[in-house]
């Protein structure tokens, strides 16, 4: 690869790490539509893994405590079906379709909150305790999907999330904890159907410093961010991330 798309690519791994860090999403909201332009290749998506891989568990270690434990587990098990599914469709497509589908969905997600008014944030919400088992395992399995297929489980966990009106604390530990989880998996199924092999390993590990900086950085942006103003940023970044990704296609 040459030097200057590698600078690219660690400038976004870079940005990516900076928005887990201080939103607790965001890395391949960002990275994905820009790795998939840059590399021209869906061999975008396990790198891609092995970073958001990186950037989760960095932060989730710190704030793990924040994660409601029932949502969390119900996430995961959800998650284990979505997987293999998502893999499936990563075979199946190619780089076009999966911008267009990445794009396409984050938009489409970003009008939705915006529809819906869910900006402000509410004290009466919704106990993460008493959210509905059906309706968790299937955010988790389609969240577990597009891991998979996009690296990119995080828009359909961040509007189950928004609807919830759980804090800014409770959604950064909860979707750390989780992408930790879902990537970890990820990258080991990728592994499996050799979409991971030795060079592109080598080609994530050069960017983990990026990935370190980064999360540093957000983890100190993440104090001094409201909570409304958490809700403002994360739509902004959808929608542009979606409006990128489409255009480019």
């Amino acid at each position: 690869m040459a030097l200057t798309s590698f600078v690219i690519l660690a400038a976004i791994t870079f940005a990516g790490a900076v928005m887990a860090g201080a939103f607790g999403v965001g890395f391949a909201i960002l990275a994905a539509p820009l790795f998939l332009v840059v590399m021209d290749s869906t061999g975008a998506i396990p790198v891609l893994a092995v970073l958001n891989f990186a950037a989760s568990a960095l932060v989730a270690a710190r704030i793990r405590r924040h994660a409601p434990g029932r949502l969390l587990a119900l996430l995961c098990a959800g998650s284990v079906c979505g997987l293999p599914i998502g893999l499936v469709l990563f075979g199946a497509a190619d780089v076009s379709d999966l911008k267009l589908v990445a794009g396409a969905v984050i938009m489409l997600l970003a009008l939705l909150l915006l529809a819906r008014g869910y900006v402000v944030f509410d004290r009466r919400a919704k106990s993460a305790e008493r959210a509905s088992v059906p309706i968790a395992l299937l955010v988790g399995a389609l969240a577990g999907a597009m891991g998979t297929a996009l690296a990119m489980p995080g828009p359909i966990l961040m509007l189950y999330l928004v609807v919830l009106r759980l804090t800014k604390d409770q959604s950064r530990a909860l979707s750390l904890v989780f992408f930790t989880f879902v990537y970890s998996v990820v990258c080991l199924l990728h592994f499996w159907d050799g979409g991971l092999d030795a060079q592109r390993l080598w080609f994530s590990a050069k960017l983990i410093p990026a990935v370190i900086v980064g999360v540093a950085a957000g983890h100190w942006l993440a104090r001094h961010i409201s909570e409304e103003r958490y809700r403002v940023l994360v739509l902004v970044i959808l929608f542009a991330a979606g409006l990128y990704a489409v255009a480019s296609v």
